[in-house]
């Protein structure tokens, strides 16, 4: 989604969703509303973070890159 990015961008961007959605994921097992636990909130939030970090930095469109041309030299 976001393009060919340099590494450390890539990381810090899989780091944040997985932080974002693991902390969402424990807040739904903390409210006491919805009947689910914890550990499994965390978990869950883990999924969906990591499946966000893969939808957020692969590149759905393969880019190719063009030919390279060589031209030789005759002695």
């Amino acid at each position: 989604m976001f393009g060919p990015l340099p590494s450390l961008h890539r990381w810090v961007l899989v780091l944040a969703a997985v932080l974002v959605c693991m902390g969402i994921g424990f807040w739904f097992g903390a409210v006491p509303e919805i009947p689910l636990n914890v550990r499994v909130g965390l978990v869950a939030g883990a999924g969906a973070g990591i499946a966000a970090a893969f939808v957020l930095v692969h590149d759905f469109h393969r880019r190719q890159r063009p030919g390279v041309r060589v031209r030789r030299h005759e002695p």
